[in-house]
C-alpha cells in the first residue's frame, strides 16, 4: 500500500498525484494476503479481511458508500467456511441501522439500531429460521411494549415495558 497516499478521504496514486483505481492490498513477509481495498476514482468500494490460513477466505467485508468517501454502508462476517453469519447494515449517513445474524443461511436473530442503540424491532428466531422465539421493541436504547418470549419447552412468556421499565 506504499504507492498510494490518502488526501481529503481520498486516494491517490504516488508516482502520478492522480486518484487510484484499482486494489491494494496487505500481506505478510511470508506472502499470506491479510487484507485488500478497492478504489475508484480515488474513492473507496470495499474491504476485505482475510482469515489466517493455507487458503485465502475473507472473514469480515466492509462495503462503502460509494458517494461519500469512507461512510460505512454495509459489513458482512463470514464464518471459516464461507457462509455468512452477520451482517451490519448503515443509512446513507453511515449511522448503523440494523444487525442480522444467520445460521445455515436462515436468518435468527434481527434487531433495528439508530446508531449505537436499539430503536426498533428486535427478532429472535428458532435454529432453522422459521419460528419466532423472540419479540420487543425498543425505543431509543429502552424496551417498549410487549416483550415475548417463546421458551425451550413451547411456553410463552409476555412482559410489558414502557420506557426500560417492566410495568406488569
Amino acid at each position: 500500500m506504499k504507492e498510494v497516499y490518502i488526501e481529503n478521504n481520498l486516494v491517490y496514486k504516488n508516482a502520478t498525484d492522480e486518484p487510484f483505481t484499482g486494489i491494494t492490498q496487505s500481506k505478510r513477509k511470508n506472502g499470506h494476503l491479510v487484507y485488500e481495498e478497492e478504489y475508484k476514482n480515488g474513492v473507496i468500494l470495499s474491504s476485505n479481511l482475510y482469515y489466517n490460513g493455507k487458503e485465502i477466505r475473507v472473514s469480515n467485508k466492509t462495503i462503502y458508500n460509494p458517494n461519500k468517501p469512507l461512510v460505512l454502508s454495509k459489513e458482512i462476517k463470514y464464518q471459516l467456511d464461507g457462509e455468512i453469519f452477520e451482517t451490519t447494515t448503515y443509512n446513507d449517513d453511515g449511522i448503523k441501522i440494523l444487525i442480522e445474524q444467520f445460521k445455515n443461511r436462515k436468518l435468527t436473530y434481527s434487531c433495528q439500531y439508530l446508531g449505537k442503540k436499539k430503536h426498533g424491532l428486535q427478532l429472535g428466531y428458532g435454529e432453522n429460521g422459521e419460528k419466532m422465539t423472540y419479540r420487543c421493541e425498543f425505543i431509543n436504547g429502552k424496551k417498549n411494549g410487549t416483550e415475548y418470549c417463546l421458551n425451550d419447552d413451547g411456553t410463552e412468556t409476555k412482559k410489558e415495558y414502557r420506557n426500560g421499565k417492566k410495568i406488569k
